[in-house]
């Protein structure tokens, strides 16, 4: 499968998915208009504010993720055999839920070491000189290794559901489909942000343009519901475009090992 169709079947395919991006709606409105408020400069030193952002936010994560496990489960049926049942949706919310978390929190290990080296490889640089050169390279290398480390990351999460595999095996699996497939990997990555990114400022500068007589008040709400649809179709078509390639490297066709299956 090339970039281009892995585009297209994203944007096909999320058509019979409306199902699943209703159910991100909803989620993703509730998130978006409860944090408006909390968004507010002149509220932010309120300690009452601030324990219950943190805490939603926590709340939220984790229904995030079994959403996304539900989802994922809706986008494998649909591509392996053309067709899904809903009903199915929070069976696959259960059953991959603390394998998505587990492979979350290996990406937060994965993500702070990369922090950590990449802080002392740029302060080698810069104690070199201080300067524009310098800093120019460092920002290279940031912006390079940002890029590499999420092209590695992104099928690990449809190993879990399409090989049926433990965190630890889909995160070995997905980094080698990505390894022998990168430059494609990355190609679609860059092409599916710079297409969201395109689109997300289309409607952000025609919702702006429409909510000017309505005031900042109701505008912050409008805009909030309107990111919330975005951000709900968006995700489902980038979810599709890469389980798609996924399937497609064969990556996703091999059973998986009993002991394989049998972690989280």
């Amino acid at each position: 499968m090339g970039i281009l169709d892995a585009v297209k079947k994203g944007f096909v395919a999320a058509n019979s998915l409306l199902k699943v991006i209703g159910i991100f709606f909803v989620f993703n409105a509730i998130v978006s208009v409860i944090s408006v408020p909390l968004t507010d400069p002149a509220r932010a030193g309120d300690p009452l504010i601030v324990t219950f952002s943190i805490a939603s936010s926590i709340l939220f994560f984790l229904l995030f993720i079994f959403l996304q496990g539900g989802a994922l489960g809706m986008v494998s049926e649909k591509l392996k055999t053309t067709q899904f049942n809903m009903a199915n949706f929070i069976s696959c919310g259960k059953k991959y839920y603390l394998r998505i978390l587990g492979l979350l929190l290996m990406y937060i290990v994965v993500a702070i070491l990369v922090v950590l080296l990449l802080g002392l490889v740029s302060a080698g640089i810069l104690l070199l000189g201080d300067n524009t050169f310098t800093r120019v390279v460092v920002a290279l290398l940031v912006t390079a290794a940002s890029l590499g480390i999420i092209t590695l990351l992104i099928y690990p999460i449809y190993g879990i559901v399409a090989d049926d595999l433990g965190p630890v095996a889909a995160f070995k699996k997905g980094i080698a489909a990505s390894l022998n497939n990168f430059l494609k990997t990355l190609g679609l990555f860059v092409a599916l942000l710079l297409i969201s990114l395109v689109i997300s400022f289309i409607i952000g500068a025609i919702v702006g343009a429409i909510t000017i007589p309505f005031g900042p008040n109701v505008s912050q709400y409008i805009v909030a519901i309107v990111n919330a649809a975005v951000q709900s179709y968006i995700p489902i078509v980038m979810m599709i475009a890469f389980m798609g390639m996924y399937l497609s490297l064969g990556a996703g066709s091999a059973q998986a090992a009993p002991s394989e299956n049998q972690a989280f």
